[in-house]
């Protein structure tokens, strides 16, 4: 079954680690934002997923320069939210073979029931603390916990002796996250943006549970090359924005998770390779743990 949704809005705390960026000499390239500290004017950028360089405000163009400035307060505001949010936001440690810290959002309602929905997200850059508290307002309203671990990041693209170690280590994880937090084991979901959505797919396939769905912001399978892997039945929701260049890749995809029995449901916003605002990622959540189609137009 699919399903589309075409949403116009503006992007609100749109700010994506992975983008073009350009010197002041006229350099141009295209990297992730390691981190940014405003205090020592230190910015550092990993290109092409392995090197690393760092670069002050003056070394960047005037625009990327003020784009670091905005991704320093979305930051600032993120950690303002977390305060004032009705849920609680916590910091944990995985002790084990692979030692792992987690992040979690916890609902208001998580003190009163143990049936609430539990989602693991993958973010590309391993900023499992800001990625997590993006979600929040969503996952206030809808009664959703929310979870994710700073020790799963983008490798290069293809499945590596990384990636290896990765999925055992979230094999290694995740019992522990079932046992410690409190969730309906039947609807249990994973997801993430742009590589984090591909690590959730390929999960969904590598680790036996009844996986309930996928939150996919951006992202892809991965090519011909994985469309044989044995992805369950479940619902899947792809979030794009509509320049992402994800974009090219939902035709394929999407005929590949229809076949093996999935539910897929496309919502578009007005951006490119970002995070959805928060008033997106409300209404794709919601029709991924709560089945509403009522504002859908199924095809």
């Amino acid at each position: 079954m699919l399903m589309i949704l075409l949403l116009t809005t503006t992007v609100g705390l749109g700010n994506t680690d992975n983008r073009h960026w350009k010197l002041a000499t006229g350099e141009a390239f295209h990297a992730e934002l390691v981190e940014y500290d405003p205090v020592q004017d230190r910015a550092v950028l990993r290109i092409n997923e392995e090197k690393e360089a760092t670069y002050s405000l003056e070394e960047l163009s005037p625009i990327d320069a003020a784009w670091l400035l905005e991704w320093s307060k979305v930051s600032l505001d993120l950690d303002r939210l977390a305060t004032e949010m009705k849920g609680t936001f916590s910091h944990h440690q995985h002790q084990g073979e692979y030692i792992a810290d987690y992040y979690v959002y916890a609902p208001s309602s998580y003190t009163e029931t143990n049936n609430l929905p539990m989602l693991f997200l993958f973010h590309p850059g391993g900023k499992a603390a800001r990625y997590v508290k993006r979600f929040m307002m969503a996952a206030e309203a809808l009664d959703l916990i929310v979870v994710s671990s700073d020790s799963f990041y983008n490798t290069g693209g293809v499945w590596n002796e990384k990636d290896v170690a990765m999925l055992a280590c979230f094999k290694e994880l995740l019992p522990t996250l079932e046992k410690t937090i409190r969730h309906d084991p039947g609807q249990l979901y994973m997801g993430g943006s742009s590589g984090g959505a591909l690590a959730a797919y390929h999960y969904s396939a590598k680790v036996a549970r009844p996986w309930a769905g996928i939150f996919a912001n951006g992202g892809w399978i991965g090519g011909p090359d994985y469309y044989d892997l044995p992805f369950p039945p479940m619902r899947i929701v792809m979030v794009n924005g509509h320049r992402d260049p994800a974009n090219r890749c939902i035709k394929g995809d999407m005929a590949v998770f229809v076949k093996r029995g999935c539910e897929v449901n496309i919502f578009a916003f007005e951006g490119g390779h970002q995070v959805p605002p928060p008033e997106i990622q409300l209404e794709a959540l919601e029709w991924l743990i709560r089945g509403d189609v009522e504002r859908t137009n199924e095809h």
